[in-house]
């Protein structure tokens, strides 16, 4: 019998970002991160989804290297928060800070005592599976008033270029079978008290539990997802004659709209080759990626009567966010428990990357979800996922976190001034301290 119980709702607000290997511009980031919202009440839980983060050697080094960037965005997070909140203090509790490689995710919540159980996990799929294309998740339970739900929120990059599609389809594999977060199961629990999610035996765990797929927990998987409108790079005069601009309406074949009829993400959804069982909601904003980085910048489309757009990429939706909807043994037994979409939207430009940010605000609500009943033969991917869990993760993981030790120091040594003068002044010391010992020694 359905329980029409009124649910409690959780506020969430995610908003994904492709950083353009800089850091941010605070004030700029803090004037447009909650323009995404249909009102001024804050959302309960924020996430921050970041691609790009950081330059790559300092990304793929990590610890240290990247706190600069991380704190720029906390203090973005609180200035907007405070502009909101007219409060004088922090608003917002920061919950995790994660990444792997450029890859990164954010957590913050108003109330950090309603969070428990945090888990996180990482995957590279770049160049030998390191993190200069991957993904970085985050799982937590929210409680309330006696009320709770287990979120999950994935920070995705995958490959890049209009012709990276089938490759991009293999990274969300890979991501699917190799993004391995701890057990909340009681078998586990103890050894969970010491042991990261990267160095428990994953034989130790439910498969199920691991997975993002997890059946008790809502999804939401956003990022740069460099899905594309054409498989191929614009002719030298396309970005005259077919790009869209913000005066053509929607009976214009070059309205944006006839353009998003071409999106390599919808396809292949629809194909089952990629983000299986995820949900978006409706796109009705023009594609994020890639400017030319001109003014105006923090400009709302509709103040705008100009889109630079770069001539050699078709403009595109690289930038998304999606989730699991309601399975049906929860919505069974409590149909008014729905996730609630209240606004998708593409953030304005602003002057460090080529990239628009995106930002979903949704409703989800406070029930925990139940585990599916054993003999549901449903095809949501929560009971049956759409590939097997890879038990080799971890060695993978650990050979690909070595090679980017090594590339990121190698990069840093060559590529940056403060790398090339610790190397200078490394030499100049060993040559000194060769000649110091040698004229000690002939004395």
């Amino acid at each position: 019998m359905a329980d029409n119980t009124t649910i409690s709702e959780l506020d969430v607000y995610i908003l994904t970002y492709n950083c353009g290997l800089k850091g941010i511009d605070i004030d700029a980031f803090a004037s447009q991160l909650f323009s995404g919202l249909t009102s001024s009440k804050l959302p309960d839980i924020l996430v921050l989804s970041l691609q790009e983060i950081a330059p790559i050697p300092y990304a793929l080094i990590g610890g240290s290297f990247l706190v600069p960037y991380f704190s720029r965005f906390y203090h973005a997070v609180q200035k907007a928060a405070k502009k909101l909140s007219a409060t004088s203090g922090p608003v917002y509790s920061p919950i995790a800070a994660r990444n792997l490689g450029i890859t990164a995710v954010m957590v913050f919540a108003k109330d950090s005592t309603a969070i428990q159980g945090i888990e996180t996990g990482g995957i590279g799929v770049g160049l030998a599976e390191m993190g200069n294309k991957g993904a970085v998740g985050v799982r937590f339970t929210y409680h309330e008033n006696g009320a709770s739900t287990e979120l999950t929120f994935v920070a995705a990059h995958l490959a890049a270029m209009e012709d990276g599609l089938k490759r991009r389809n293999e990274d969300w594999k890979s991501i699917a079978r190799g993004l391995i977060f701890s057990s909340t199961t009681s078998d586990s629990k103890k050894a969970a008290i010491s042991q990261s999610a990267e160095t428990r035996p994953l034989l130790s765990i439910s498969p199920k539990d691991a997975s993002i797929y997890k059946p008790t927990s809502h999804l939401f998987v956003a990022g740069d997802l460099n899905y594309r409108t054409s498989p191929f790079s614009p002719a030298p005069n396309d970005h005259i004659d077919s790009f869209p601009q913000p005066h053509y309406d929607r009976s214009s074949p070059n309205h944006y709209s006839a353009l998003f009829e071409s999106d390599q993400l919808n396809q292949e959804r629809r194909a089952g080759r990629t983000l299986q069982g995820l949900t978006e909601a409706a796109v009705t904003f023009p594609p994020t990626y890639k400017y030319d980085l001109k003014e105006p910048f923090l400009t709302p489309d509709e103040d705008l009567t100009q889109w630079h757009w770069a001539k050699h990429r078709w403009p595109s939706w690289c930038d998304r966010i999606l989730y699991l909807d309601i399975p049906s043994w929860l919505s069974t037994s409590k149909p008014q428990a729905k996730i609630t979409t209240h606004k998708y939207s593409a953030l304005p430009l602003l002057p460090t990357s080529d990239h628009r940010p995106v930002a979903l605000e949704v409703s989800v609500p406070l029930v925990q979800i139940p585990s599916p009943p054993e003999n549901d033969e449903g095809n949501d991917p929560r009971i049956h996922p759409p590939f097997e869990l890879d038990i080799n993760w971890k060695a993978r993981r650990e050979r690909a976190r070595t090679m980017e030790l090594v590339v990121g120091f190698t990069m840093y040594f060559t590529t940056t001034l403060e790398g090339a003068g610790i190397m200078v002044a490394m030499v100049v010391g060993t040559v000194g301290a060769y000649f110091a010992l040698k004229s000690m020694l002939e004395f």
